[in-house]
């Protein structure tokens, strides 16, 4: 409907109006958190509406070996805490490098993408749907508020030295979205 720079220009509107109410609340109670979570989803959907949502619930409930994780987030973010066994890939991928470099690996499984919030993944499960022909995952999806989400769930995260609490907050906005501000990092915990 709307030609791609537009859908850009549109979709950076939101996010930019989100992180600017973010910026004006002073200070993130639990359940602030993760009610602006949850809204900040809610417009996820609406501006990708080709996009399926998976609950953390429902992808711990698929056997972990029919399903790829792809964290698509920076290198930074992913050296503090990610989802266990899952793959980096940089936000900005194209979709035909990412089939080139992993249509081995998802053929025939659920590819699973998250991010911080979701607004990274989303968009490139959607330029992956796009773009996969023969090489289609059985089913593509988004984490469903992403890691954030995930950790305020007290779901298992893990960096390179095992099992964290940590997660990164992406920029001190977003960390807003943080249930446990004790556990925001931007560098790898040291052991």
């Amino acid at each position: 409907m709307f030609s791609p720079f537009i859908r850009r220009f549109r979709d950076g509107l939101v996010v930019m109006g989100l992180a600017f109410s973010l910026m004006l609340t002073p200070a993130v109670s639990q359940d602030s958190a993760t009610a602006k979570l949850e809204q900040f989803h809610a417009g996820l959907i609406d501006r990708y509406p080709d996009v399926v949502h998976i609950s953390p619930d429902d992808l711990q409930n698929i056997p972990s070996e029919d399903v790829v994780l792809f964290d698509v987030r920076k290198d930074a973010e992913y050296a503090v805490s990610r989802l266990d066994g899952a793959i980096r890939v940089s936000p900005s991928i194209s979709a035909s490098e990412f089939l080139r470099d992993y249509a081995g690996a998802v053929k025939g499984k659920k590819a699973v993408f998250y991010c911080s919030v979701g607004e990274r993944s989303s968009r490139l499960a959607e330029r992956v749907m796009s773009q996969a022909g023969d090489a289609r995952p059985s089913a593509i999806y988004n984490l469903e508020g992403g890691i954030f989400k995930w950790h305020n769930e007290y779901r298992n995260v893990v960096g390179a030295e095992g099992e964290t609490s940590a997660v990164h907050p992406f920029n001190r906005r977003w960390g807003r979205l943080l249930e446990r501000q004790d556990a925001i990092r931007t560098k790898p915990d040291a052991r």
